[in-house]
């Protein structure tokens, strides 16, 4: 304590100067750090060829030279683009029997926001950032300002701006020691955002602006003012420079390992917050992580961070990495020197069939005038010309490039672009897409067919990325999803967890001894909010399967599994998960042995229903009597005996296929086929033709074959 800085009123305004002279520095490090990367030096130039600003200046300069530009590269860029984020993933959360209807909440939850929220398409910038810079990086905060009661904001942003401190050789971001996040506001946009702190905001300098590299390439000065008037006025007083109204924020997430040396508990975090606590002696002050947001002049916030999860609030995709780089290899490496010169060859061909058609002209002076000669198109049918007699021809044409020399470039022409599409992989890219939209018998083998090495890798580094995603999104639904969005967005089956909960507001359940499914770390009574749900949430596992993203395993499963269900091995409720029809409902409840062992008592409470009932005994021997069931009232579990052999059974959902099998054949429901003509085979997805009668006619017949 005797080190500390005296507390003055700048400090209490600005906060500890020590602390902003840590982030300059941090942010000096981890700009060296990106800058160090081969990759970096080319971001911004294939930036520039993606939108289209390909040619040299000293061709825009010289406006004879043809300035054509055959944008190869903005194609591959939606190529990769569409394919990577037509997502198809067989995934989602698992979870044990007990919590399978959490993990069915969050499933349903994820495709409601990934749908309303247009997720897929931030997923799609991040893709293209990885593609042109070899990196991207994907922010996931928690916005409670989005319409219907705030949800997940994804934020693609440019890996230039995301600042590593003390950055470690692991694949995983999250084993940093911290990061912080470079942005750009309006002032206008941070008062609103921090209105206790309005006062400190002030708009940063051209030069500061300039170092933030996901920002809009505008001449903003011209466009926005200053947003403060007291700026403006103080402008007018010093006759200092107008600034363009903008502010850069860091936003700085960092391991912090101070503990608390006091003798008393120290209350962090915001109060009234699910992420305030309450830290005792020697306990580390900060568990889940340091948050500071400041400009260049201030600190505005220095606190815990508020995410459960303990993360640093974003993903990192490499779509092609080697670890010997920081950043990733981009794509575009390979591909922009044949890329320029696709448009110098596409040029020079341009030009020289130019110089052919519109040749050099040389004039005899004694022969035609001035102005005839200045007057004179050679390219015009039909000329007449004076000339002089008697002082030779009038001009002559020159005979301009060698056909053969055209010709030469139109064939390397072509070789470069099939070169380029070899090396983008645009090609096979073009032939998913087409199996997707029209399936057949071998479109399983088609697909691997035109699965490169390349997309194989791409479509894994996604699947990878969507798992970290995973993580971090199903902490944020456990912390911040209220019963009330649930109900909204979901109807009755988001409000089904408050049968059990003593805590319905979030989906993570508060129990009492002598419940069902009793669980210690769940005890409501001995642990807190945010202890449960660090304990809860491991239970979910997000499991994504391999090849996924493309499509290529949905379509196949749904296959193997409509031929297992037609042999008898696979159930009529899995068969339509897999399909994905709506409203199939869920397995009824059938009598089935227990999956944990029944209350203690309960076989003795049984058999003294039993010895209870006159004559059960010889009833019991003569199968006349039905089979006796106990309800326990405590777990509110149902059991049954069977008269025959003894066996205790629960009266429970199924949970396994063989299970839903029984409760199917109990039903008498399952799959029905029609013993005349040929079985269907299965072998692709089901196709409506039409053949003929026999009798002049035609009918319609849906077949799965080709054959």
């Amino acid at each position: 304590i005797k080190d500390l800085p005296a507390t003055t009123a700048d400090t209490l305004q600005h906060g500890d100067p020590r602390v902003l002279g840590f982030l300059k520095e941090w942010i000096q490090e981890g700009d060296a750090i990106n800058r160090a990367d081969p990759s970096y030096a080319g971001i911004s130039r294939a930036q520039e060829f993606v939108v289209g600003e390909q040619l040299s200046p000293d061709r825009t300069r010289l406006k004879y030279l043809p300035q054509v530009v055959q944008n190869e590269t903005r194609k591959v860029l939606q190529a990769h683009v569409s394919t990577l984020t037509d997502l198809k993933p067989l995934a989602g959360w698992r979870a044990a029997p007990e919590w399978q209807a959490q993990a069915d909440l969050l499933n349903k939850y994820l495709l409601y926001e990934w749908v309303s929220f247009m997720l897929d398409l931030d997923l799609g910038d991040c893709l293209k950032y990885g593609l042109v810079a070899g990196t991207g990086d994907l922010k996931i905060d928690w916005d409670p300002h989005l319409p219907g009661g705030g949800g997940h904001q994804f934020t693609p942003t440019d890996p230039r701006d995301t600042l590593p401190l003390r950055p470690s050789t692991y694949r995983s971001p999250q084993l940093w020691e911290g990061v912080c996040f470079r942005e750009e506001h309006t002032v206008n946009t941070l008062k609103g955002m921090y209105p206790d702190r309005a006062y400190l905001f002030r708009s940063s300098s051209d030069a500061v602006l300039g170092s933030v590299f996901g920002r809009f390439r505008a001449i903003l000065s011209q466009l926005v003012s200053p947003a403060d008037p007291l700026e403006q006025m103080q402008a007018a007083s010093t006759q200092r420079r107008k600034r363009s109204g903008g502010v850069v924020l860091y936003k700085s997430y960092f391991r912090d390992r101070t503990r608390n040396l006091t003798n008393g508990p120290i209350v962090l975090g915001t109060p009234g917050t699910n992420w305030a606590y309450v830290v005792p002696p020697q306990a580390p002050l900060y568990p889940r992580g340091r948050l500071v947001i400041a400009t260049d002049d201030a600190v505005i916030w220095d606190g815990p961070s508020p995410y459960w999860h303990g993360m640093f609030p974003f993903c990192r995709l490499k779509l092609w990495s080697v670890p010997w780089q920081f950043l990733g290899v981009p794509l575009f490496n390979d591909l922009l020197p044949v890329q320029e010169a696709l448009n110098d060859t596409l040029n020079d061909v341009r030009l020289g069939i130019r110089q052919w058609l519109d040749p050099d002209v040389i004039y005899n002076r004694n022969a035609v005038s001035e102005a005839s000669m200045r007057l004179l198109d050679p390219r015009k049918p039909g000329k007449r010309i004076k000339i002089n007699p008697g002082f030779g021809e009038a001009y002559k044409k020159d005979d301009g490039p060698n056909p053969q020399i055209l010709a030469m470039a139109v064939d390397l022409w072509e070789k470069l672009t099939a070169k380029f599409t070899d090396l983008s992989g645009t090609a096979n890219l073009s032939a998913l897409l087409q199996l997707r939209q029209l399936p057949s018998a071998d479109t399983i083998q088609k697909y691997y067919e035109a699965l490169t090495p390349e997309i194989r890798q791409e479509a894994r580094q996604v699947e990878a990325f969507l798992r970290d995603l995973s993580e971090m999104v199903k902490v944020n639904y456990f912390q911040f999803l209220s019963e009330g969005k649930r109900v909204q967005v979901l109807g009755q089956a988001g409000q089904m967890l408050a049968d059990f909960d003593y805590d319905p507001n979030v989906l993570v359940p508060s129990m009492t001894p002598g419940e069902e499914n009793y669980q210690p770390q769940l005890d409501a009574t001995k642990t807190t909010r945010e202890q449960r749900a660090q304990w809860f949430h491991k239970q979910f596992v997000f499991i994504v399967a391999p090849n996924s993203v493309l499509s290529i395993n949905a379509q196949e499963q749904k296959m193997l599994r409509l031929q297992l269900a037609r042999m008898g091995y696979y159930d009529f409720w899995s068969l339509h998960e897999t399909l994905e029809t709506p409203n199939v409902g869920a397995p009824p409840n059938v009598p089935l042995p227990p999956l944990e062992p029944p209350p203690p008592g309960t076989l003795e409470a049984m058999l003294g229903q039993v010895m209870n009932t006159p004559g059960a005994l010889g009833m019991l021997a003569g199968g006349g009597m039905p089979m006796p069931q106990y309800t326990d009232p405590v777990t509110n579990r149902t059991f049954l005996m069977t008269p025959d052999s003894g066996q205790l059974l629960e009266i429970r959902q199924p949970v396994s296929i063989t299970e839903r099998l029984q409760a199917q054949a109990l039903l008498g429901i399952g799959q029905v086929a029609n013993p005349a003509g040929r079985k269907a085979s299965g072998q692709s997805s089901p196709q409506m033709e039409e053949k003929s009668d026999g009798q002049g006619g035609s009918r319609s017949t849906i077949t799965e074959s080709d054959k």
